[in-house]
Order: C-alpha cells, then structure tokens, then sequence
C-alpha cells in the first residue's frame, strides 16, 4: 500500500494518513481499526501481531506553529519516531505522541495519553499513562 513495508497487515480503508506511507513500517499480522489517525512525518514501527484500536492517534511531529507563535522559542517544532513492539495492543483513542516507545506484550488502556517509554510486558492506563500491572512473561512462552 503506497509504500507500506509489512506482510498480512490489515488497514481500515477509514484511516487519516498524513504525512509518507514509506515512513510506516507494519509487521506481519499487524491491525489498524476504523478512525485512527496517524501523523507520519517520521517512523511508525508496528510490530507483529499488534492492534492499534479504533481512533488511536499516533503522532511523530509537533509544532506551536512557530516562529509565529512565540512559544516555538521554548518549544520548538520536533519530530521523532514512534516504535511500537510486537503483539502489542493499543486501546481505543489512545494517544502515542512523538519519540515514544512501547514494549512488547504490552497494553495501553483506551484513551490513554503516552508520553514515555513502555516497558515489555507492561500495562498502562491515564492521562499521562502509568504503569498499572506488569504482566508474567511465561504466559507468552
């Protein structure tokens, strides 16, 4: 799809994409529901067997528009990649903001905002998400 790497991805034809398909990168199996929003001016990593839910927002870049609002001096436009491990699942209307990473065999409640890094094997949940249990590796062996 325009560019997409990935094999037995799943796509809902009802997704906002702005920005390049070459910077997103699907593993095998991956899941992108109905309403998500994916703002890709840098990486989106999804790995194998992950779920991004219905309406998750995913967002590489930011910007106060500067230089012609004047907080662009103290917070200036970025962008940085978003990795998401493998069987992963993103709940619906999750927000993932720029340069985060999430773990494998990881959670993120519906309507969560994520603004760090997500341990393997973590669940986390609120606004901004926080870890709520750790998950037993041996489940998944």
């Amino acid at each position: 799809m325009l560019g997409v790497s990935g094999n037995g991805y799943r796509i809902s034809a009802k997704i906002t994409l702005i920005g390049n398909y070459k910077f997103l990168e699907l593993g095998n199996q991956t899941e992108i529901n109905t309403g998500c929003f994916l703002l890709v001016k840098d990486k989106i990593s999804i790995g194998d067997n992950s779920t991004l839910a219905y309406q998750t927002t995913i967002l590489t870049s930011a910007n106060p528009n500067g230089p012609h609002n004047k907080l662009s001096i103290i917070y200036p436009k970025m962008t940085a990649p978003v990795i998401i491990g493998h069987d992963t699942w993103i709940g619906a209307r999750a927000i993932i903001l720029p340069g985060v990473r999430i773990g494998n065999y990881s959670i993120v409640a519906a309507g969560s905002v994520v603004n760090s890094d997500i341990p393997d094997y973590t669940v986390v949940a609120g606004i901004p998400a926080k870890v709520v249990k750790t998950l037993d590796p041996k489940i998944f062996e």
